[in-house]
């Protein structure tokens, strides 16, 4: 009997040992292995969750469905929308929802479908084009072969429609933060080594369009490259080496309008530990613009701390980087660096500028009240690089020209947000921020300061 109870004993601790806790949902929810699931219940460290019977549908050996989707509901305020440029006083209401089939027919062949569909309601001006509304349309959908895989490598070649993202988001990312987010079409080529990625892309970017099944890729952009990354274990870092080509047929700068061909390469290093995290990312464009030349260089960097011993778990994090503009519109060269398709939260949550003739500095405070909440507060100084180039928004289109005035500072915006996980499944948040404008958007008339609040509830499964 004893030795019975002693086996049985060092089973459970073996058991105990292979335990996996559920994973957390991300806005990649095409990355969230479940396979897990198809273990014993005894072998999981949590109780089994209403969402495990869609999350993993058995359809034999090797073989498996997994249903997930999202319900984002959020509100947005603004006192005086475009710095007063637009009516006062614009509420609005947003609505997201995602809905997803992931298949394995094989472990080497797979089909990724997600439906989303984005709403809004009483925004003065309507819904701003490709950021907003998205009645019903097909957001990815893409099939997978795999004709290496093992734990050590992996090739895999994925055609169809996806979201994507690479490295720090500041060039190429999903548009999480958008209502509508940001699709491409095409072909990628994903080799996993030990120590290297490569990802090899040729896609379209998809045009958004507000009706119901009618996106489709966009014939005036192409985006390609390759994006390497290295796992240097004795210095516990990570190494990012790029290239990015772009072609985009039409496109206006403060220089003038014209056919834009531009090839981006560039460099990363960077870190997440326990207790330091950093990335330094420096970027050189060139290539042509209309008649002319590009030379446009941009550069990113994140420093932070965690103090894991003191109450609160305390992160103060700098951060920032500088975008080059155009130095003379009247010259042959487009110095405007061009940001390609950003995080849509780059710099806020009210999305008022776009990262392109920028310099930012932003010192961040982040806490932990407790295991469900926690707070980021920052504070963030904008300048343009160029005096002689203009502000952009978001999309990279000019809102304010240079005109006359040669004010290098753009203005300041203080943002805190607080999170609170109320569950696994749902998330809230409350955010603030307040931009006092400097004297370039005080000489661009109308110039106002202004106010934005943003509550959102999240509910994944």
């Amino acid at each position: 009997m004893t030795t019975f109870a002693l086996a049985a004993f060092a089973a459970s601790l073996r058991l105990a040992a292979q335990a996996v806790n559920p994973p957390t949902y991300t806005p990649q929810v095409w990355d969230i292995d479940w396979s897990y699931l198809a273990e014993p219940a005894a072998a999981r460290s949590s109780e089994p969750d209403w969402t495990d019977r869609f999350h993993y549908i058995s359809l034999g050996k090797n073989s498996f469905l997994s249903v997930t989707g999202q319900i984002r509901e959020r509100g947005e305020y603004q006192d005086d929308p475009a710095f007063g440029a637009q009516p006062p006083d614009n509420g609005y209401f947003l609505q997201r929802y995602l809905v997803s089939s992931d298949l394995h027919l094989t472990e080497r062949f797979r089909t990724f479908l997600q439906f989303g569909s984005g709403l809004i309601k009483g925004r003065d001006g309507g819904p701003r084009p490709g950021i907003d509304k998205d009645k019903l349309d097909f957001n990815q959908g893409f099939v997978d072969i795999a004709p290496l895989k093992s734990p050590d490598h992996s090739f895999t070649v994925r055609a169809g429609r996806e979201l994507i993202s690479l490295g720090s988001t500041r060039l190429i990312a999903t548009g999480a933060g958008l209502n509508v987010e940001q699709p491409f079409d095409g072909f990628r080529l994903m080799l996993q080594t030990r120590n290297w990625t490569a990802d090899g892309l040729a896609v379209r970017p998809t045009e958004v369009k507000i009706g119901t099944f009618g996106n489709e890729p966009n014939p005036a952009e192409e985006l390609w490259g390759l994006y390497l990354s290295r796992v240097i274990p004795p210095l516990h870092t990570n190494m990012d080496l790029y290239y990015l080509g772009y072609d985009h047929k039409s496109v206006r700068y403060v220089q003038g309008k014209g056919r834009e061909q531009r090839e981006t390469i560039g460099g990363r290093i960077w870190s997440h530990t326990p207790t330091w995290d950093y990335d330094f990312e420096y970027t050189a464009q060139f290539g042509r613009f209309n008649t002319g030349n590009i030379s446009a260089w941009g550069t990113g960097y994140h420093l932070g701390y965690t103090f894991n011993r003191a109450r609160f778990a305390p992160h103060p994090e700098l951060d920032g980087g500088v975008l080059s503009g155009d130095h003379n519109a009247h010259d042959n060269t487009l110095g405007t660096f061009n940001p390609l398709f950003p995080n849509g939260n780059f710099l806020s949550q009210s999305i008022l500028l776009g990262p392109l003739d920028l310099i930012i500095v932003r010192p961040t405070f982040k806490t932990a009240l407790n295991r469900k909440a926690s707070t980021n507060t920052n504070l963030e100084l904008l300048w343009r690089q160029a005096t002689e180039d203009g502000v952009y928004n978001i999309a990279g289109i000019l809102t304010h020209a240079p005109g006359n005035s040669t004010a290098r500072f753009i203005g300041t915006q203080i943002q805190q947000e607080v999170d609170y996980a109320f569950s696994r499944h749902l998330s809230g948040s409350l955010a603030y921020e307040h931009f006092f404008t400097g004297e370039f958007l005080k000489q661009s008339p109308p110039g106002h300061s202004l106010n934005f609040i943003s509550p959102q509830l999240t509910y994944n499964f």
